[in-house]
């Protein structure tokens, strides 16, 4: 089984390519869903995060996503200590479903990791080849003003939790550039899927 990692930057496209690689029947684990699964009500995970940041981070059962958002962006302290309570619980749930897909005989599975070198996941030994969705820095600031309705400040402080584009860039195998339409896009993502049709 051929396992393809896929990030970017926050707001750079990766959404975008996961789309058009689950619509050309690919398999995709989509991390950003497997940590809302490891969160929900009555989940482990949730307990902990209710015991480090406090019962008012959870309404009615559920994780308020967005305060804990704006909690932990300030202050990379906190951050660290959401990532410690996260990534292992997320880590296992990938690792479950890469199992289960392996068991079935897929053949290629794409993962789609937004965090995928700030967690280390190019270090875990699963994956056979790094693709990039990459921006210049300022379409990416304005990108996530506009989809997030943040002011610049707010924007460049979540950007600057995360190793750069640029450097993420230079550790892929596979870059696409997102600087124009998502036509161009989408003519880059299915170039590189009829390539890899090639190789099954």
């Amino acid at each position: 089984m051929k396992i393809i990692g896929l990030t970017g930057s926050i707001a750079t496209g990766k959404s975008a390519v996961t789309k058009i690689v689950a619509a050309a029947g690919y398999r995709v684990i989509d991390a950003d869903l497997v940590a809302r699964e490891v969160v929900e009500p009555g989940t482990f995970t949730l307990e902990k995060i209710k015991d480090v940041f406090g019962l008012d981070i959870v309404e009615n059962g559920v994780l308020n996503r967005k305060k804990l958002g704006q909690m932990v962006f300030k202050d990379p302290a906190k951050l660290k200590e959401l990532t410690a309570i996260t990534s292992p619980a997320i880590y296992s749930a990938i690792e479950d479903k890469l199992n289960f897909f392996k068991n079935r005989g897929e053949k290629v599975i794409f993962i789609a990791i937004p965090l995928l070198f700030e967690q280390k996941y190019d270090e875990s030994g699963w994956l056979d080849q790094i693709l990039v969705v990459a921006t210049n820095p300022r379409i990416e600031l304005d990108r996530l003003m506009v989809r997030d309705h943040l002011d610049e400040y707010a924007a460049q402080s979540r950007i600057k939790a995360q190793i750069s584009i640029e450097k993420k860039a230079e550790m892929a195998d596979v870059v696409f550039d997102n600087n124009g339409s998502e036509e161009e896009l989408k003519q880059q993502v299915e170039k590189y899927l009829a390539d890899l049709k090639k190789e099954e």
